[in-house]
């Protein structure tokens, strides 16, 4: 297989991995026709002067941040080629992977984008609580053989077709913390096309610390309440949006709810609390059994707590969504 492709790579003060990003691209893919172009959306620590070291590369740079969403459409404008592969800047992709993706798009005129499983896998070991970020992130992928179809674009590693790309709309932009994949995701799926993920191309990356996680969540969730909204339906397991975490959630809600009534009213709520713990352990239990195989026991406590806190993120962002509609 001969085809060409236009690698793009957004960057946004990623002076600790662009380089090595870029060097398992270019080392553990020798064998394709491409062209590699980075995107520096506005970076503010030593990223451009790192990128400027790299031999063989289209530099693009932006002066001002504008989103990783405007940076991946402008890639596909200026892109030479028709086969598109966008890889984020933080990550480490395997031997011979954009080869496979490719092989697996030009497959089937029924696929939209091919996508990358990622590896439980965490290369952040400044910051313990990232695990837990890790298995939230890589949860529900841990069964797969060897594909699976999904319902959003896997945007951090995926190959998508640049006039196919065109033909649906391109890449929307939001501000702050992403949600494009999403949208896009949708429209891919509305177009009668299918998302493919397969295993035997894969990545690894550093994951960020759960209270960077919970900042992320609460923008994400006001941005992308419209979409489930318009969509009628949950995300893929393994995705930012499932009914097993909306459940999960919902059980995190009842714990403030009677946290603030008890402050008000002197009741014993034990027995109704320990019911809720129940039904949330209920719920979550394939991800705590998950988390307990991958780190032990002392992840298996700990995701106990990260689960509400990723709970309290939906719920904030939920919050600033309903009142956003009410007074704008």
């Amino acid at each position: 297989m001969h085809v060409p492709v236009s690698i793009i790579v957004p960057v946004y003060n990623s002076e600790t991995t662009i380089f090595k990003c870029i060097k398992t691209i270019v080392e553990n893919n020798k064998n394709i026709k491409k062209e590699i172009i980075i995107i520096n959306d506005g970076s503010n620590d030593k990223t451009l002067e790192i990128i400027k070291k790299i031999k063989n590369v289209k530099i693009i740079n932006f002066k001002k941040n504008k989103g990783v969403g405007n940076a991946r459409q402008y890639g596909a404008k200026i892109a030479k080629y028709d086969t598109l592969c966008y890889v984020d800047s933080d990550l480490f992709i395997s031997k011979n992977s954009i080869k496979k993706l490719i092989k697996k798009l030009n497959s089937n005129i029924n696929v939209g984008s091919v996508g990358a499983i990622q590896k439980t896998i965490n290369l952040n070991k400044k910051k313990w609580s990232s695990n837990f970020v890790c298995l939230k992130s890589c949860y529900g992928f841990e069964d797969v053989e060897k594909e699976v179809e999904f319902t959003v674009i896997h945007s951090e590693f995926c190959v998508i077709s640049k006039k196919y790309l065109i033909s649906i709309g391109g890449w929307k932009f939001f501000s702050g913390a992403g949600g494009e994949e999403f949208e896009l995701g949708h429209r891919i799926l509305k177009s009668k096309k299918k998302i493919i993920l397969i295993k035997d191309a894969y990545y690894v990356t550093y994951y960020a610390d759960l209270f960077t996680r919970f900042k992320e969540i609460i923008n994400r969730t006001e941005k992308y309440i419209d979409l489930l909204i318009k969509k009628k339906h949950f995300d893929s397991e393994g995705s930012f949006a499932t009914s097993n975490q909306a459940f999960s959630a919902l059980t995190t809600s009842l714990y403030i709810f009677i946290i603030f009534i008890s402050t008000l009213v002197k009741m014993n709520y034990f027995y109704f609390i320990i019911s809720i713990v129940f039904l949330q352990v209920f719920i979550e239990f394939n991800f705590l059994k998950y988390s307990f195989k991958i780190y032990g026991f002392k992840m298996l406590l700990f995701s106990l707590f990260g689960i509400q806190i990723i709970n309290l993120g939906l719920i904030i962002g939920s919050i600033k969504y309903i009142l956003k509609k009410l007074f704008i």
